[in-house]
């Protein structure tokens, strides 16, 4: 497989990349990914931005299908303790958000999974005590 070094150049794949790209076969096998993995992927789910509220201990992760996941800031000591401007200075990606300076990242994926686990045990039904 050769490479193109050019900027701006189309990156050359190998024929085996580039057949499964062109191909129109729909079925899409995702076997090694877990419920979360394949939301994220079938969705193209991604962060898009993030707000911080010092004063109100809160954190906002917007997402692209704009729903909007709501955390303590004081949950992440790293966060927590971050100045204001480190707070503002992180890079987003597939799979989550990097602050640099900090040397800190979040996932994507955790924060589905702590909004999916929040979710469920608020409807789940308390039991008395005997």
């Amino acid at each position: 497989m050769t490479t193109s070094s050019m900027p701006g150049a189309k990156p050359l794949v190998s024929k085996r990349l580039k057949d499964f790209l062109e191909s129109e076969d729909e079925t899409i096998s995702l076997p090694r990914l877990d419920e979360f993995d394949r939301f994220i992927f079938l969705n193209e789910l991604t962060v898009n931005k993030l707000a911080f509220f010092r004063d109100m201990d809160m954190m906002l992760i917007i997402l692209s299908n704009r729903m909007v996941i709501n955390r303590q800031l004081s949950a992440y000591r790293f966060l927590d303790k971050a100045t204001d401007d480190q707070l503002q200075e992180y890079t987003i990606s597939a799979t989550g958000v990097h602050w640099p300076q900090l040397d800190a990242d979040l996932s994507l994926r955790g924060f589905l999974i702590e909004e999916a686990l929040g979710r469920f045990s608020q409807n789940q039904p308390r039991t008395q005590a005997a």
